[in-house]
């Protein structure tokens, strides 16, 4: 769902919102990082994270850099970084409960359509596909008015469509609670051992008679213990570099006998001066067309911008020139990104079946970081040739209105040999994927009409993209694109990294790639 984070103007003033804190900076007001991003930046979907757990008492510090001898612990960092870090380990812990949960719930769903004699995606279709309805213009008009202080989009035709996409996703999830909790009443559900440090083959639990491993709930975890990591790791060292940077302040106002105010003031405060109005008319010129507005009507934000910049770079001159003589020895690193078995499925694929590096991308095609992606994609497979493999699997978001039933008629084009010539059409037309549009693209490529539309309207493949929006999920799945080359996350959506991980796939030839072909 579209909810306001920061002013539409800030949000076209800032190209890339960072999710890495910004180090080596002074303690300070926080402020964005602004930048043009050099490759399409994920679009998220909404993501539910459990709430932070609190420890009942303070941990005992940790360790985390020595500066100039003196060691730095977590007791001197910012104290609510502090108590974030310290609840990883009960986030962790939340985390596998609620992935054994969502095993289980599979497993229950397994059963029931078992005993039906159908599939698990035809279950899902009959008892809650089915049953999502359009929510009333009433509804969406009510949702609006409530939430009206905190929609960040301005054009009503697409804060309608946000709208009726998270309506429909609530309603979504409100049957199938109602529908598991029948399943659980009918099905056994026994707790047979502890999910922590067990052995992989250890069976844990079991749902009406089939085994849950640890080994299962550990694979699933991988993606999401790496995001938790990751974020504490950020966190602490955003706080590190802060504590760092004082230290260091402090110790050079010492030996300078002043004040560190006086330092901050003469290295920075007195150096930062307001733009002149070319230098704003140049900035608003070089980037109109992300800016909404005349340049009357931003100019004293652009200004403002542009003079935070310039402080922004004396800070980090100065931290630079406080570092260079200091012997700095980090005591944490960044976890390492965890190699995944990712199923290939049958979904679409190019390039040589047997090669050596399985690139599996989920997209939405309706995602306009999707369709920015797809030259790189193309590149790589006109580098590496036979040497790489890319499959295509659907995720659309919530929040793109058309893009569920543009990843089912992209699955129709597939079902005549044309999904790549197809999905190409909806990358270039991105604003116009509704079903008269995506059965006018089928008539383009001489596709069978008739057979098209039937697929279409009857919602053949609808099945097909939830089970790739399922897989998503468990792999960790929660933006697009998000693209896995033999099992490991592509962190950063550009040609540099992702043929950095190509090259990684390749020299470990050797070694049996982490990727499933069911």
């Amino acid at each position: 769902m579209m909810l306001k984070t920061v002013s539409i103007v800030l949000v076209l003033f800032i190209f890339a919102a960072e999710a890495v804190p910004q180090g080596n900076r002074r303690r300070s007001t926080k402020r964005p990082a602004v930048g043009q991003p050099a490759a399409p930046q994920p679009t998220p979907q909404a993501v539910v994270t459990p709430a932070a757990a609190t420890p009942s008492r303070p941990l005992t510090p940790v360790p985390l850099a020595v500066l100039n001898g003196q060691t730095i612990t977590t007791a001197e960092i910012d104290q609510k970084v502090r108590a974030e870090v310290e609840a990883l380990d009960a986030r962790i812990a939340e985390a596998r409960r609620q992935v054994l949960q969502l095993q289980i719930n599979t497993l229950l769903l397994q059963s029931e359509a078992a005993k039906r004699g159908i599939t698990s995606q035809q279950l899902y279709e009959l008892e809650i596909a089915k049953k999502i309805t359009e929510p009333s213009t009433a509804e969406v008009d009510k949702f609006i008015q409530d939430n009206r202080d905190q929609i960040a989009e301005t054009d009503p035709a697409a804060v309608r469509q946000q709208v009726v996409g998270y309506l429909k996703g609530e309603l979504a999830a409100k049957i199938s609670d109602d529908f598991l909790k029948r399943l659980r009443a009918a099905y056994p559900v026994v707790n047979v051992a502890s999910t922590t440090a067990a052995p992989p083959a250890t069976v844990i639990v079991t749902v009406a008679g089939q085994p849950i491993t640890a080994g299962i709930i550990d694979e699933r975890l991988k993606p999401i213990i790496y995001k938790l990591r990751l974020n504490s790791y950020q966190l602490t060292k955003q706080a590190l570099d802060l504590a760092v940077n004082d230290l260091l302040l402090i110790a050079e106002a010492n030996r300078r006998n002043v004040p560190p105010e006086e330092i901050v003031r003469k290295e920075i405060s007195e150096k930062v001066h307001a733009p002149t109005e070319a230098e704003v008319a140049k900035f608003y010129s070089e980037n109109k067309a992300r800016i909404p507005g005349e340049l009357a009507t931003v100019s004293n934000q652009i200004a403002s911008y542009l003079q935070e910049q310039e402080r922004q770079r004396l800070e980090q001159e100065l931290s630079a020139r406080l570092r260079s003589g200091a012997n700095i020895r980090l005591l944490i690193s960044e976890p390492v990104v965890p190699v995944q078995v990712i199923s290939a499925d049958d979904d679409p694929t190019r390039g040589d079946p047997s090669a050596a590096v399985t690139i599996v991308e989920f997209t939405d095609f309706q995602c306009p970081s999707c369709a920015a992606m797809q030259p790189i994609l193309d590149e790589v497979q006109k580098i590496y040739g036979n040497k790489v493999k890319l499959v295509v699997r659907d995720f659309p978001l919530a929040k793109h209105a058309n893009a569920s039933k543009a990843a089912e008629a992209a699955n129709a084009a597939n079902a005549q040999g044309k999904f790549f010539e197809y999905v190409g059409l909806l990358f270039k037309r991105q604003n116009a994927l509704d079903v008269a549009s995506l059965k006018t693209y089928a008539s383009e490529l001489g596709l069978d009409r008739a057979r098209f539309d039937a697929a279409l309207d009857g919602g053949k493949f609808a099945a097909e993209v939830k089970h790739d929006m399922d897989d998503g999920d468990i792999y960790g799945v929660d933006s697009t694109p998000a693209i896995f080359v033999n099992g490991m996350a592509l962190t950063e959506m550009s040609l540099e990294a992702l043929r950095a991980l190509i090259d990684k796939g390749l020299a470990a030839t050797n070694t049996p790639p982490k990727i499933s072909g069911n």
